[in-house]
Order: C-alpha cells, then structure tokens, then sequence
C-alpha cells in the first residue's frame, strides 16, 4: 500500500492559518488617519444638552497627567459640577506605542475619582466602575457617562 501524499493539503493549511493570523492582526492594529476633529465631532454629536462641556488641553492635563506631546491631538469634555464625574477623552497619539502609559494614567484618574465618591455618591461611584477605557492603534478613548455605551459606538463608527 502507498502512503497518501499529504504535502498539499499541508501546505494549503498553512497558507490558509498565516492569511488568517495576518487578517486578525490588521483587524486589531485599528488606529486611524483621520484628525482628532474628525473622530471627535460624531461623537459629539451624541452629548446630550448639559451633559459635559468641553474643556482645554491644560485641563486635560491637570486632570490625567498626559504629555501632551505625545498626542497629536485631544478632545476632552467633562461636567462643571462637583457632584457629577461625567467626562469623555479622545486622544490621538503620535505613536501606537504609548497607547498603554495613557491607559495607565486614565485609570489612575479613575481609580482617584472612585476614592472620592465611593463613600458618599454611590450613584456617581457605579458610573466610575461602568466606565469605558479602549485603545484602537494610536487612538484612546476614555469615558465615565451614563450613555457611555452610545458614546463609544459613536467613536467607533468615527474610526
């Protein structure tokens, strides 16, 4: 009896599970071309009236501690009142590799502000648990809102 000649449908497989792992790897690498302005304003779009106010880039920075040199640009809005942790942060980074030190330091926020409120707004405290940090390539998007979710698909369809 002949052994099966298996090299072909081997190869085949190989070649099918490398396309695949290429495809998988540009699907997550994710980021964008398009300028801040152009991830943002969709997003924007979905604030409802009073919710936050956009904020300064100094703003930004005393409130994450971000090097802003880093960025090539950020949208951040956040509410004017003591008692409402409601903010959103788009950054667009220079480079996809300090994606995660922006991670870091919006999750020191948040982890300051859930200190703050976790004893005495127990409402404010479950939208700092709830909240959205995502990266997307040389993208960040941060946001503690009660239409967190709809503001995030917003980012995502801006992408």
């Amino acid at each position: 009896m002949k052994p099966k000649n298996y090299l072909v449908p081997e190869l085949l497989l190989v070649a099918a599970l490398l396309g695949f792992i290429v495809w998988i790897c540009i699907l997550n690498s994710g980021g964008t071309q398009k300028s801040i302005e152009e991830v943002s304003a969709p997003v924007c779009l979905v604030l409802t009236d009073g919710q936050m106010n956009k904020k300064t880039n100094t703003d930004a920075i005393k409130s994450f501690g971000i090097d802003l040199d880093k960025t090539e640009g950020l949208v951040y809005y956040a509410n004017d009142s003591v008692m409402d942790v409601s903010e959103m942060l788009i950054v667009k980074l220079v480079s996809a590799d300090d994606a995660q030190e922006f991670r870091t330091a919006i999750q020191n926020r948040v982890t300051d502000q859930e200190n703050l409120y976790k004893n005495y707004a127990p409402d404010q405290y479950a939208l700092l648990e709830d909240c959205i940090i995502k990266t997307s390539g040389n993208t960040v998007f941060y946001c503690t809102a009660k239409n967190a979710d709809e503001l995030y698909e917003a980012y995502k369809k801006a992408l």
